[in-house]
């Protein structure tokens, strides 16, 4: 029975939890390996799929496009938060991944014949996958205290870490071996004993909203027109390519600067959030008298996650310190491998060992150490000294560089300051995403977490567009130096930044 004013089912009695199992760490690091492992599947799996199916290099490097659900998100982020309740919107989510595994396994037994229906399900796969993480981080956010939230920040880490080591490892190994029919329903089967663990051991303590049954108001006739003009620029592009020619055509005009090149779909993405969210900030009054106005949900409820999200307290420096907190850290990533190539002489398979052995485990150490520190102390005594190791350790790089011959360094240096290096990312990584959850209005979590995750991309895209142009007219030692420099204005905002003692209170 539902709430006829509301459209909400009654709070359901929370069933107890069994013994042991039911303890936080126990799902939160099952929650999080099942997170990882179907973006893994996604993002590090399809493309080996393709070119081993006979896919041109062409279509194999289209597969990258598979990642846009990711960037997308935020667009259906307030539907979990505004129906049923995030604990099913997990559960089902996994069912239907479950499923779409085992079709890509079926599909791929009939070899290069089925790339195409391949493709559609790599899709569906990634927008359910997509849906998947902000399930899960909504009810991280939903179900755990501010000090619980800190605490199993790093463990959270660990387990999605996991999951991409066990996909890019021995899942693709058994599908080597084994065929990948074989490989992908084992997959299938993993996924299915993930459902079966949180099915018992996720807690029931949420309130449910409206059912989904009520989503199909969306599906009015109001939303008919939008759905005939996509299913049309979708056919003319299919049967003319006229998009396609278009951007060969633009290439061909040599006019368009070479750093434009250099961003992708994803990051245009994000960019076009920001300045969505700019453009909103500036009609702010206009939107909230609109929305206490509104009579119904419906919309209107969705539109709130936004305005929400934006009528905060010093949200303009808020998003500034989101928005700068990694850039240091981007530039230096971007230039990384680079300079151990040219300058060091480091051979690409002992740079992966480093960083897949020595780094993952130091930047783990460092998230779970962070975190710890966070909920032991709270975040304002411990954001100083954690933004401070993330970005003093980038002069390492800039001394290595500056040393009179960096290629006689040996191996175990390259592998202490890359070590280093990890380990204070990890505790910057502890501190941003314990801030980036207290920006969070409690009414729209998930909602929420899944903008500020989209922002996050956008100074990895300036340093993607940037870097090499500064590196190249630098010099790799300045150019270290700089990515040092260009923390300063995000720790200048330290002193002004909101939520650092705690999260946001319900409609603040």
């Amino acid at each position: 029975m539902t709430d006829e004013r509301t459209g909400s089912a009654p709070a359901q009695t929370p069933t107890p939890a069994p013994t042991g199992l039911r303890r936080a760490h126990a799902w939160v690091s099952t929650t999080y390996f099942a997170e990882g492992y179907p973006y893994s599947i996604v993002n590090n799996l399809a493309d080996i799929l393709f070119k081993e199916l006979g896919a041109s290099l062409q279509v194999v490097g289209l597969t990258s496009l598979f990642h846009l659900p990711w960037n997308l998100k935020f667009l259906w982020g307030p539907f979990v938060d505004d129906y049923e309740t995030k604990r099913r919107w997990l559960l089902a989510s996994e069912v239907a991944i479950t499923i779409v595994i085992v079709l890509l396994g079926l599909l791929a037994a009939a070899g290069s014949a089925s790339l195409v229906a391949l493709a559609a399900g790599f899709v569906l796969l990634a927008m359910l996958s997509a849906t998947h993480d902000i399930a899960i981080d909504g009810f991280y956010l939903e179900i755990l205290s501010e000090r619980d939230q800190s605490t199993f920040v790093g463990y959270r880490a660990a387990a999605y870490k996991v999951a991409a080591l066990l996909v890019k490892g021995p899942l693709i190994a058994v599908c080597a071996l084994l065929g990948w029919t074989t490989g992908l329903l084992g997959a299938a089967l993993l996924m299915a004993l993930l459902l079966g663990i949180h099915a018992w051991l996720l807690p029931k303590t949420e309130t449910p909203q409206r059912p989904w049954t009520t989503l199909a108001k969306l599906a009015s006739w109001r939303t008919l027109p939008f759905l005939i003009i996509a299913a049309l620029l979708f056919a003319v592009e299919r049967w003319w390519g006229t998009g396609s020619s278009l951007l060969r055509a633009w290439r061909e005009l040599d006019v368009a600067p070479a750093w434009l090149a250099k961003i992708s779909v994803g990051s245009w993405i994000g960019i076009a959030l920001l300045a969505s969210l700019l453009t909103l900030l500036a009609a702010l009054p206009r939107l909230r008298r609109r929305m206490n106005a509104a009579s119904e949900r419906g919309l209107s409820s969705y539109a709130s996650t936004f305005v929400s999200f934006l009528d905060q307290p010093k949200i303009g420096v808020m998003l500034a310190f989101v928005l700068l907190f990694r850039t240091g850290e981007s530039f230096l990533l971007k230039m990384s491998w680079p300079f151990f190539d040219d300058v060091v002489g480091l051979e690409l398979e002992s740079y992966a060992a480093m960083q897949g052995g020595v780094g993952t485990l130091a930047m783990l150490a460092g998230t779970i150490l962070g975190g710890r520190l966070i909920a032991r102390d709270g975040l304002r005594k411990w954001i100083w000294p954690l933004v401070l190791a993330q970005n003093l350790l980038n002069l390492l790089y800039m001394a290595l560089a500056m040393s009179p011959d960096p290629s006689a360094v040996s191996d175990t240096v390259v592998t202490a300051l890359l070590g280093a290096e990890n380990f204070g990312s990890g505790l910057g990584t502890a501190a941003f995403m314990v801030y980036l959850m207290r920006t969070c209005d409690p009414r729209h979590k998930a909602g929420h977490f899944a903008i500020v995750s989209a922002l996050m991309s956008v100074s990895f895209t300036v340093a993607g567009v940037l870097s090499g142009f500064l590196a190249d007219a630098l010099g790799f030692a300045t150019y270290f130096g700089f990515t040092f420099l260009a923390t300063v204005p995000m720790m200048v905002l330290i002193f002004f930044v909101p939520h650092l003692d705690t999260g946001r209170a319900t409609g603040e």
